[in-house]
């Protein structure tokens, strides 16, 4: 039997909040990438800056090969360990139906339909699709959508996957925005489904989060030049969980305890 968690006026009225707030972050972000693109608009009307000739140029060879180079700038800020995170996501996998939210290039995606899952991989970037298609294994099960992640629940119907897989994706969203889209992955799966989520965190203590900063922030700049890709830490993942419907099962992070893979079961009413 079908279950969730107890409607309320004040559930709807967070989500619709949520939204709006998700919905103007991102129109924010498409008016600063078209002012990269050197014909920026605001709500339709066009807006003229003023960057330089050589620094637009540099900056749009720099987005057009980004996605080549995604993957090395992802070895190199996370010190070579991502190989051991995509690791340990296959060992938490569940079911046979899963969505790689963010899937980037496809590096996660690949490795779970090899496993002869059915995996969704989603991202907003056609460029990384286009990356992502070219590692498409031979008779794999995989689907690649570009949309929004804000955007889950009006792509997908509600409990269509047994897992929700994130690396690296909820560090580049806004605050409002992890939000919403933990609401909808809650909605998104099936009873008993998991979510699971590989991402940089904040540091618990005043010392590590000086550590985090005199490691990450230089290897952090480094990969952006070469891949456009920044990430900031998610503040408060656990209850942020928590209230999206979700009762965290593991919480494994690394020594300086600034990333953070957390698998999560969806709560029942």
């Amino acid at each position: 039997m079908r279950t969730a968690l107890p409607a309320s006026t004040d559930s709807f009225a967070n989500d619709s909040r949520l939204r709006a707030e998700a919905f103007e972050i991102r129109r924010m972000r498409t008016f600063f990438h078209s002012a990269q693109r050197g014909s920026p608009e605001w709500n339709g009307r066009p807006v003229r800056c003023y960057d330089g000739d050589v620094s637009t140029y540099v900056w749009m060879r720099l987005l057009e090969s980004a996605p080549e180079r995604y993957d090395f700038g992802i070895h190199l800020l996370s010190l070579g360990h991502i190989d051991r995170v995509y690791r340990r996501v296959e060992e938490l996998v569940r079911g046979s139906d899963v969505l790689d939210l963010g899937c980037g290039t496809g590096n996660m995606t690949m490795r779970l339909a090899r496993l002869g899952l059915r995996v969704t991989g989603v991202d907003l970037s056609p460029e990384m699709l286009a990356v992502a298609t070219r590692k498409v294994p031979p008779g794999a099960a995989v689907r690649l959508i570009q949309t929004s992640a804000v955007e889950l629940t009006d792509l997908f119907s509600a409990e269509s996957f047994d897992t929700i897989v994130s690396i690296l994706m909820f560090s580049e969203l806004e605050d409002a925005e992890q939000r919403l889209v933990l609401r909808q992955c809650r909605s998104l799966l099936r009873r008993g489904g998991r979510l699971i989520v590989a991402d940089e965190v904040r540091a618990p203590t005043f010392l590590r989060q000086l550590l985090h900063h005199l490691v990450r922030v230089p290897l952090s700049v480094i990969t952006y030049v070469l891949t456009q890709a920044g990430t900031s830490p998610v503040g408060g993942l656990k209850a942020k969980l928590n209230e999206s419907g979700f009762i965290v099962t593991i919480e494994e992070t690394n020594r300086l305890g600034d990333f953070a893979l957390v698998a999560a079961e969806k709560r029942e009413a």
